[in-house]
């Protein structure tokens, strides 16, 4: 028998020797490295200063792949721009936890990400909610880090804001020291100084966005070798698990802890929930197998003959559906192809166009008044496959006026071809005339007041000006008096003739006139209407509006509206005033005005009775009314009127305390 063991013994010395050899060819091929590496310590827990030794994430990753790679690291803490500069002047070989920089793309490699973090908003407890609501609408101070996507970003925004630190640590030392509102910065980083310099509770974290802020290693651009070293390093370390150790060590994310743990659980309850429904789905189908082969084909033509059943019904009660709502709907319509042959016409339409039958298969580019309907806008719909809404459209038939509201639809077929149009048409010529009525019916309104106040307007500059001529004679030769008289009778003269002029420029009729003029002057001739008004009822009001500042509208609807919103002002006061019983409470309206972009912003605020959150949902609706002889219409036709100028209307309000009406005039329109 051979003896085996010197064999063993062979085989043995050889792979010692070639293991040695292995290491030493190691040592040999990989000569020790030394890098000079910039790091800015001001960036917990990835990299910083911790009793007079650098540590972090970040570092720990680092010296992992140089210890794989026999480097030696020499760390030498400075700032961010520094380091920057040093490695395109070649003074460090590499930094440390720098953010990608597309300016520097062209002289820098960067490596993947060594770690990933998210923006977030840091604020004091107590503001946080205030800070949250109002982000987009009130001024703040922000504390920021300087050269980051969050400086960037807040540049952007028009009403924060910001103190720039140097990175962010400092920044997050302005938040403490109270010189900022809120922290824009990294999450991460907030959390580890928040635990580390204050208790949790003192600030929130408000919001979390999803733009992710990433680190990486930063070689300079002739040195690709040892970007790809490092490149190749991290990858191996999140493929191996090290990283994630190493990550769940320093960050205390507990979002990812939960995540961890709710994945896996969900994973084991998946396995476990497929396995059973695959034992019970095998068991049950091995027991009704036998059966459902037998019922198969009874079943599949029992349901083809129901299905069939059932789709003709559809189909019938489809059609004959669709004829009851076309025929009994109060709008015209009429449908139509592609060459204008008419396929339905119902009975309103039949009245507006005073047939007696239906003109199927005729064009509709010979009934009146659907052709003139037609005429420019069919071509809009056909070509470019969109709805068409004309809000007013005015048609003369025999001396008479009538006005329709029509809108016109592309029609397709199931492979979405087109095929037609659709038309519906409504008669609002009853409606626009009881809109008429409603709006004269304020304007009078408004003119009974503003006559009363205007009469005794007009007493003082005439009684002054009576003055004057009874004392003629007496002061005929006194030159003081000349002079006086010279001044004051024309400035009393001039003052009546505004006073009647503002009256009669609101009481004429006059149809819209859309042009472009400055609001301010329009703001000034209501108020000098009113201002009789408020003297009676001990208003006072204060005029803020930025001059020369114009709008695009009809100026006569505008200002009926805004005259009609000071009326229900006055209103609401005289309310308030009876209901507080507070003899040192007076009327306040304040108005403001202002450029915002391409839109002009204009507010009307009352400090008067206000309304409740019930009062203010339904102050829009037409007929809804809290005064005993209003009629419900006075704010839904005003809002409506200066819609119909690009204007749009918002109400906020507080019962017992004010009402503000806030009227944007869309860039469109200015």
């Amino acid at each position: 028998m051979i003896d085996r063991r010197p064999i063993v013994l062979l085989l043995m010395i050889i792979l010692l020797i070639g293991i040695s050899t292995d290491h030493v060819f190691a040592a040999y091929s990989n000569p020790l490295v030394r890098l000079n590496v910039g790091i800015e310590p001001s960036l917990p827990p990835f990299q910083f200063e911790e009793d007079g030794q650098l540590t972090g994430l970040n570092i720990e990753i680092l010296n992992l792949i140089a210890e794989k790679n026999n480097i030696q690291i020499n760390y030498i803490p400075m700032s961010k721009e520094s380091s920057i500069r040093k490695l395109l002047d070649g003074r460090i070989d590499l930094v440390l936890g720098l953010r990608y920089d597309p300016r520097l793309s062209d002289q820098v490699y960067f490596t993947e990400s060594i770690v990933q973090s998210v923006v977030c908003i840091l604020a004091k407890t107590e503001n946080s909610k205030e800070i949250q609501n109002n982000l987009n609408s009130a001024y703040y101070l922000a504390s920021v880090e300087n050269d980051s996507a969050e400086l960037n970003f807040l540049q952007n925004v028009r009403l924060i804001n910001f103190n720039v630190a140097f990175n962010q640590e400092d920044a997050f030392e302005l938040l403490l020291m109270d010189r900022a509102d809120f922290l824009l910065g990294v999450k991460d980083t907030a959390e580890y100084l928040l635990n580390k310099h204050k208790p949790a509770t003192e600030y929130t974290i408000i919001d979390s966005y999803t733009t992710p802020v990433e680190y990486s290693i930063a070689v300079k651009g002739d040195n690709r070798n040892l970007y790809s070293l490092l490149d190749k390093g991290i990858s191996q370390l999140k493929l191996s698990g090290e990283y994630e150790k190493l990550y769940f060590k320093w960050v205390d994310n507990g979002e990812a802890n939960i995540a961890r743990r709710l994945e896996s659980i969900i994973r084991i309850s998946l396995i476990g929930l497929i396995l059973g429904l695959v034992i019970l789905f095998m068991s049950t189908l091995w027991n009704m197998q036998l059966k459902e082969q037998v019922k198969l084909k009874t079943l599949e033509l029992s349901k083809t003959n129901l299905d069939l059943e059932a789709q003709i019904i559809e189909t019938r009660n489809n059609s004959e559906l669709k004829d009851l709502i076309c025929e009994s709907s109060p709008r015209g319509i009429a449908i139509f192809d592609v060459d204008g042959m008419i396929s339905i016409f119902n009975s309103s339409a039949l009245a507006m166009a005073v047939l007696q039958e239906p003109p199927i298969g005729k064009s509709i580019f010979d009934i009146e008044p659907m052709n003139l309907m037609l005429k420019e806008t069919l071509d809009i719909v056909m070509r470019e496959r969109k709805s068409y809404t004309c809000d007013q459209f005015k048609y003369r038939r025999n001396h008479k006026e009538f006005i329709y509201r029509y809108i016109m639809y592309p029609l397709h077929n199931y492979e979405q071809k087109l095929r037609g149009a659709i038309i519906t048409i409504e008669d609002i010529t009853q409606e626009c005339k009881l809109k008429e009525q409603i709006m004269e019916k304020d304007k009078n309104r408004a003119l009974t007041q503003i006559v009363s106040g205007i009469s005794h307007e007009i007493r003082n500059p005439l009684t002054t000006i009576k003055t004057f001529i009874e004392l003629i004679p007496k002061k005929i030769d006194n030159q003081k008096f000349k002079e006086e008289i010279a001044v004051v009778v024309p400035e009393e003269i001039e003052r009546v003739d505004n006073l009647i002029e503002n009256l009669i420029d609101y009481a004429k009729p006059k149809r819209q006139n859309k042009t472009s003029f400055q609001l301010e002057e329009l703001i000034s001739s209501c108020l000098t209407l009113f201002k009789p008004v408020f003297d009676q009822n001990n208003i006072v009001y204060e005029n803020h509006m930025q001059r020369r500042i114009y709008v695009y509208g009809d100026k006569n609807q505008i200002k009926q509206g805004i005259i009609n919103f000071l009326l229900n002002a006055i209103d609401a006061i005289r309310e308030k005033g009876e209901a507080v019983h507070d003899p040192n409470y007076q009327g306040r309206i304040l108005i403001d005005g202002f450029q915002e972009g391409n839109d002009v912003k204009l507010t009307l605020r009352d400090n008067g009775i206000g309304m409740n959150k019930d009062e203010l949902e339904r102050a829009y609706e037409i007929f809804y009314t809290t005064k005993e002889k209003g009629t419900g219409l006075g704010l839904p036709l005003s809002i409506q009127m200066l819609e119909m100028n690009g204007c749009n209307v918002s109400i906020e309000s507080l019962k017992y305390e004010h009402t503000e009406i806030t009227l944007m005039f869309r860039g469109e329109s200015i």
